[in-house]
């Protein structure tokens, strides 16, 4: 196999949401070709050299994310742990947008000042106010960040994990919160954000957000009980109505619902919300669609109710890590 190279502007362009359908299409095929694979590599981590040195926010999931992205180059080569984290950062950076705003500060001058950072751990939930009065609900393992021109210049927030936001109204500062490639802006409305391993979900409460990707204008509008579901890694978003539009950010409240979600998804929020960690015996498992809720209930409860609904028929519990088996 020959190996072709990639166009770097294309790949940029499309960070900066200055892309056409051509380019879509052309970014497709890099994706798509193991002969790109070679080319896209080298991509990543020249970027990586460049940014490695600043700041970096905490991105949940990311060695899931990079998981993801290289299942879209195989066959994929083996690679040392040590190079694989770095390499994994650059993907989530340069390829999937998720921090695009980072190439954005290297074409400024100076030191930008501290953002404010606030976080939580897994099995942690905080209810935090902006300084303009705006009430977030954080959930579990999840990372807001603001500039120190928010409620000034503007009220722009990044989001990794989850949030519910009860935005005050502001029609000269619209509240737009960045999830990745994603934001969404308030038109007066509650609405709830979970953005992790770069995949995005938008469901509003009250009111309407808009949903803009990158630079490239709005996809979406969004009111009451609507939802919008983003795939990271194909670009491509769905909408949706709740069945009912309080289960928009009901984790709040200890009720937890999936609708015919891989059990590895359902699992994966169990962790976060609870602060525990679960394994397979058998990866088949992680495949298996489920539907159910979860009203407060303890761990123990929820195990059970989630291991009997996909119908798995032992699962061992030993402290804090549970195996499905």
């Amino acid at each position: 196999m020959t190996p072709k190279e990639i166009d770097k502007k294309i790949v940029l362009s499309w960070l900066q949401g200055k892309h056409s359908i051509s380019d879509l299409r052309i970014l497709q095929e890099y994706l798509n070709d193991p002969a790109y694979r070679e080319s896209l590599d080298k991509l990543l981590q020249e970027e990586w050299a460049a940014l490695r040195e600043e700041e970096q926010p905490q991105m949940p999931g990311l060695d899931q994310q990079y998981d993801r992205w290289r299942a879209r180059l195989a066959p994929v080569r083996p690679m040392p742990a040590a190079r694989r984290r770095w390499v994994a950062a650059a993907a989530v950076i340069i390829v999937l947008g998720g921090m695009a705003w980072l190439l954005g500060r290297r074409a400024g001058s100076g030191k930008e000042p501290a953002w404010t950072v606030l976080r939580t751990a897994a099995g942690e939930r905080k209810a935090l106010y902006l300084p303009d009065s705006s009430l977030v609900y954080l959930g579990a393992a999840s990372t807001i960040k603001y500039n120190p021109g928010y409620n000034s210049s503007d009220r722009k927030i990044l989001l990794d994990g989850e949030g519910y936001f009860v935005v005050r109204h502001d029609g000269r500062r619209p509240f737009t919160v960045f999830t990745g490639a994603l934001s969404t802006m308030d038109i007066g409305t509650e609405f709830n954000i979970r953005h992790y391993s770069g995949d995005v979900v938008v469901a509003v409460a009250k009111g309407r957000v808009e949903v803009h990707v990158g630079k490239g204008g709005r996809v979406a509008t969004l009111g009451k009980g609507q939802r919008l579901q983003y795939d990271g890694v194909s670009a491509k978003f769905t909408t949706d109505s709740l069945p009912d539009a309080s289960l928009a950010g009901a984790w709040r409240k200890g009720v937890l619902s999936w609708r015919r979600r891989p059990l590895k998804e359902v699992t994966d929020e169990l962790q976060r919300y609870y602060g525990v960690s679960i394994h397979y015996t058998d990866p088949a498992l992680q495949n298996i669609l489920i539907t159910t809720v979860l009203d407060n209930r303890s761990l123990d409860e929820a195990v059970d109710i989630v291991a009997v609904t996909a119908g798995v028929r032992h699962y061992v519990r030993q402290g804090n890590t549970i195996t499905f088996q």
